[in-house]
């Protein structure tokens, strides 16, 4: 090799030592720590009040309870069935519905009808209503024109009573 190309060389390993060298120091530094916590999650429950629920007569100048195993409906009649719920609903930022099923089970026989509550009322619940107790249920009633049902067994099964979160939390600044 060539004098210049070994100089040149040698020239760059040392400039490349010295850079190296010139960047370590001293610096300040300090750190401190952001303080932690435990944070709590919210629940959605609802339970049912015992004694509460169970059918009553809803036909104009009837009062009372509906017995199934022993009352009748004829036409022109109807009977009302509703549950009593005690809601308990924490969370700063949720809200939830009450949604209540169908409780008809198959097509009903011809002439009845079955007519949830409206649940509008039982919307944008949130933490306020904790504690509250709703009713809800609906209503069977019997055309007084239909003549053809006689002797019909209606299936009324369970009502489902769900109360769910509406929308995830948002969060405001």
């Amino acid at each position: 090799m060539k004098k210049n190309t070994k100089g040149a060389i040698a020239l760059g390993a040392a400039a490349l030592l010295l850079a190296g060298g010139a960047g370590t120091y001293a610096a300040w530094s300090d750190d401190a720590s952001l303080g932690g916590g435990d944070v709590q999650t919210g629940h959605l429950r609802i339970t049912e009040v015992a004694g509460e629920s169970g059918w009553t007569w809803s036909t104009p100048g009837v009062s009372g309870d509906f017995t199934p195993a022993t009352d009748t409906i004829a036409p022109g009649d109807s009977i009302r069935f509703e549950g009593t719920y005690k809601l308990e609903i924490k969370g700063t930022n949720l809200t939830a519905e009450l949604v209540a099923t169908d409780a008809t089970t198959g097509a009903l026989p011809v002439g009845l009808t079955w007519t949830p509550d409206a649940t509008s009322e039982l919307a944008d619940l949130d933490q306020s209503d904790d504690g509250t107790e709703v009713t809800v249920g609906g209503t069977l009633a019997f055309d007084e024109e239909a003549i053809a049902s006689m002797d019909e067994e209606i299936a009324i099964g369970d009502i489902t009573v769900t109360l769910q979160q509406t929308a995830p939390a948002q969060v405001t600044p």
